[in-house]
C-alpha cells in the first residue's frame, strides 16, 4: 500500500470516526444526560444508562480512532506547518485530546458510578438521603463534563472545517 493510499485510508477512518464520536457527544450532552438529570427520580436514569452502555463504548472506540488517526494525519501532512491554518489544525487537535481526556478521566467514570447507585437504589424512593445527595452530586458533574466534552468537541470540529480557510481569513 502506498503512502497515498495511507492517507486516504486514515482521513476515511478520521472522518467517519469523527462523525460517530462529535454526533453521540453531542446527543448525550445535549439530550440525554440533561434529560436524565432531570428526570432521573421517574425513571430516566434507568433510561439514559442503558442508552449510555450502548453509545459509550461506541463513542470511546470512535474517539480512539479518530484521534489515531488524526494525529498519523498530522504527521504526514503538516509535521512542521507553522502556517495560520497550522495554528488552527493544532489548535483543534489539542482540543480533541483535551474532549477525550474529560471523557475517559471524569464523565465515563462519574456516569458508570451513578449508573450502578441508580441500580442498587430502585425504586427510587428506597435509597437514603446519603446516596440521594450522592446521587446528585454525580449527576451535576456527568452533565457539566458532557457539556465541556461536547463544547472542547466542538471546537475540534470547527477547527477542523475551517483550517484550510484561516489564512484568507485572518
Amino acid at each position: 500500500m502506498s503512502n497515498i493510499e495511507f492517507i486516504v485510508l486514515a482521513r476515511t477512518v478520521h472522518v467517519m470516526a469523527g462523525i460517530a464520536w462529535a454526533g453521540a457527544t453531542f446527543l448525550l450532552a445535549a439530550v440525554i444526560v440533561p434529560m436524565a438529570a432531570r428526570h432521573g427520580a421517574e425513571g430516566a436514569g434507568r433510561w439514559a444508562g442503558m442508552i449510555a452502555r450502548r453509545i459509550g463504548p461506541m463513542s470511546g472506540i470512535s474517539a480512539l480512532l479518530t484521534v489515531l488517526s488524526g494525529i498519523y494525519l498530522f504527521a504526514v501532512l503538516h509535521p512542521n506547518d507553522s502556517s495560520a491554518g497550522g495554528l488552527v489544525l493544532r489548535t483543534g487537535a489539542i482540543s480533541a485530546l483535551l474532549s477525550l481526556a474529560v471523557g475517559f478521566v471524569v464523565a465515563r467514570p462519574a456516569g458508570l458510578k451513578l449508573e450502578r447507585l441508580n441500580q442498587r437504589s430502585l425504586p427510587a424512593s428506597a435509597a437514603s438521603p446519603e446516596v440521594l445527595q450522592q446521587m446528585s452530586g454525580l449527576g451535576r458533574r456527568t452533565v457539566l463534563s458532557a457539556r465541556l466534552t461536547a463544547a472542547l468537541l466542538g471546537i475540534a470540529v470547527i477547527s477542523m472545517a475551517v483550517f484550510r480557510y484561516a489564512g484568507a481569513m485572518l
